[in-house]
């Protein structure tokens, strides 16, 4: 086997990509991760062959990013372990039954081992990565094992499905000898893949967000770039200069629209985490929306759960009573997600929500943060710090940004 070709997971041979390069599977990459290494002789063609050096073009990627990537572009982690247990039940079904009259000794044995045994047995066992402490008698359950499940295998699901089980190995895919001048194309390979993905297949294309205002856009999309930059090809912030109606009713309304129009992108329609959006979304829920087309709201925030907050004001109170309460699904904004660091006061307390309107129908109220205004301007300023220096983002506080983030990039997983 050589050491240099087909498509690789940390020291684990996936795939010699006999019927060449898949675009889905090249469109995994970025054109930046494209590097040109020197090979020996030895590893291009065996043993004795010399000492002399040789180009070769590889895709290189951390797996975590290449494995996003291929959620993004509907290779999921459902899908993945769906595909191993098909290849397992293959496994456990010979191809020719009866061709050859009696099986033999590996083969019951390799029936028997495989009785019972699943997709989430595999990554179990390959997350391991080294052979057991007890070794199989042929080797069942051992890496070798594991891996020639996929050597056959459709190489994008097959990648997806040795990076649940070994997340933090590089990927390296082997795309070109060089003999000369490489082509030019060769440079532009991942783009021009996911070009043609997204003229082709509609579930490949960029997944579209929807928001209820300009601002949650002007906040996520440059935390995405920060905090994501490997998948900012692969989603898409809706532009609102041409989108007149803002809010949760006005982002049901765009939702229908899409829906009607038979828009083939994914689409992610994000409402606040608030009782204004549960009272928009209640006649949405009773639509039959295509599934392309998903629905969610800001997620549970652990900040929120209790949160310092204004009541209404009386004789006693007349700027009201701070009490703390939570407020996820009832006051749960874009600011509410930007930071401890950009919701502070001088003084270290936390700006409060003020409580609002009743909603009869949720029977709940409506609060939001006090001063948003100040809120963005806090986080406006850290995202130019991180931006700056991304080595200060470790120590900022990017939870709720990131727990929206990771809302959109799983939605269809």
């Amino acid at each position: 086997m050589n050491t240099w070709d087909g498509l690789w997971v940390g020291n684990h041979q996936i795939s010699r990509l006999r019927d060449g390069l898949d675009d889905p599977l090249v469109a995994a990459f970025r054109d930046e991760m494209l590097s040109c290494e020197e090979i020996s002789a030895t590893d291009v063609y065996g043993p004795g062959t010399g000492t002399s050096e040789h180009l070769v073009y590889a895709l290189r990627g951390p797996g975590r990013e290449i494995a996003d990537r291929l959620g993004l572009l509907g290779f999921t982690r459902e899908g993945a372990m769906d595909y191993v247990n098909e290849l397992l039940d293959e496994e456990r079904s010979p191809t020719f039954p009866l061709s050859r009259g009696v099986r033999t000794p590996r083969e019951d044995t390799e029936r028997d081992f495989l009785d019972g045994y699943s997709a989430t047995d595999w990554v179990r066992d390959l997350k391991q990565a080294q052979p057991p402490a007890q070794p199989h008698p042929f080797g069942f359950g051992e890496p070798d094992w594991l891996i020639r499940l996929l050597r056959y295998a459709y190489p994008p699901l097959a990648l997806r499905a040795a990076l649940l089980a070994l997340p933090d190995a590089e990927v390296v895919m082997y795309v070109q000898e060089s003999e000369g001048d490489p082509d030019p194309e060769l440079f532009q390979l991942c783009s021009m893949a996911r070009e043609s993905l997204h003229n082709t297949a509609s579930k490949s294309s960029p997944v579209v967000v929807l928001t209820e205002g300009s601002t949650d856009v002007a906040i996520l999309e440059p935390a995405l770039d920060l905090l994501y930059p490997h998948l900012t090809d692969l989603v898409r912030f809706m532009d609102y200069g041409n989108r007149p109606q803002g809010g949760a009713g006005g982002l049901v309304t765009t939702v229908r629209a899409f829906a009607a129009a038979g828009i083939a992108n994914p689409v992610i329609a994000l409402f606040d985490n608030d009782t204004a959006a549960s009272e928009a979304l209640r006649p949405l829920h009773r639509d039959a929306l295509p599934r392309n087309i998903k629905f969610l709201q800001y997620p549970p925030l652990e900040l929120a759960r209790s949160y310092p907050t204004l009541g209404p004001p009386s004789i006693g109170t007349p700027t009201g009573s701070p009490t703390r309460a939570d407020v996820n699904g009832l006051a749960g904004s874009i600011e509410l997600y930007l930071g401890t660091d950009a919701l502070s006061l001088p003084d270290g307390s936390l700006r409060p929500v003020q409580w609002r309107s009743y909603s009869p129908a949720c029977q709940q109220y409506q609060g939001e943060v006090t001063e948003k205004r100040a809120v963005q301007q806090a986080y406006a300023s850290k995202l130019a710090s991180a931006q700056r220096d991304p080595s200060v983002i470790d120590s900022q506080d990017w939870a709720g940004v990131r727990a929206i983030l990771d809302t959109v990039i799983h939605a269809f997983e």
